[in-house]
């Protein structure tokens, strides 16, 4: 998703570091996964793991398409959050926070994140709200690179290609053509009772946001 013109998710609805988007409102924003049967990625839940050992079944929500010619409405709410292990509860937060910035609405995506990442991304929110846009953002590709728990706090290593589309708040167009935007993530998750839930992101982008 695109994160950010200055950072990862601001200027494309995909990513953002935090001292970045506190310091300038940069964008943010990262990613739609669907999650099958509530997991998206297969393994155990604790401990690391390499990357490309997992071979989870993905839904076709995640698969590249075109955009189409008329602005779709609002898409329906993603599937209920899968937050018992820290790598679903990533994908659900990627899925849930696409939805939120399509929708323009923080809560719906609420279980998702602790109350840190919720001041990024309800600020996001407000950002684009003032800009008068939405943005409809899709995840083209999510590569698990590397995972590891300790206790009650993991982090989780991305790999994601997202294609996105701005739409104004005005008219229920789309304002530009199909962008991409790729990034290397890392993020941490932490576990409030007895779920997982993102508590920040750090996003390195490998092309330039738009």
């Amino acid at each position: 998703m695109p994160r950010s013109n200055d950072s990862l998710r601001e200027g494309t609805p995909v990513m953002h570091s935090r001292s970045q988007w506190l310091g300038s409102l940069v964008m943010a924003a990262l990613i739609v996964a669907a999650l099958l049967g509530g997991a998206l990625l297969s393994g155990c839940s604790g401990g690391s793991q390499a990357a490309g050992t997992d071979t989870g079944t993905r839904s076709v929500e995640m698969t590249a398409g075109q955009f189409p010619a008329t602005t779709p409405p609002p898409g329906q709410q993603p599937p209920p959050p899968a937050l018992k292990e820290p790598r679903t509860a990533v994908y659900s937060y990627l899925l849930w926070i696409s939805y939120a910035y399509r929708v323009l609405n923080s809560d719906v995506a609420s279980k998702t994140f602790d109350p840190y990442e919720e001041v990024r991304v309800n600020s996001y929110v407000m950002y684009n709200l003032q800009e008068g846009r939405a943005i409809d953002q899709r995840l083209l590709d999510a590569k698990l690179k590397d995972w590891e728990s300790k206790g009650d706090t993991a982090t989780v290593s991305m790999s994601e290609s997202w294609v996105y589309r701005y739409i104004s708040t005005k008219t229920g167009k789309y304002t530009t053509p199909a962008l991409n935007a790729s990034y290397d993530t890392t993020y941490t998750v932490v576990k409030l009772k007895d779920n997982w839930v993102v508590h920040s992101v750090e996003a390195t982008s490998s092309v330039p946001i738009k």
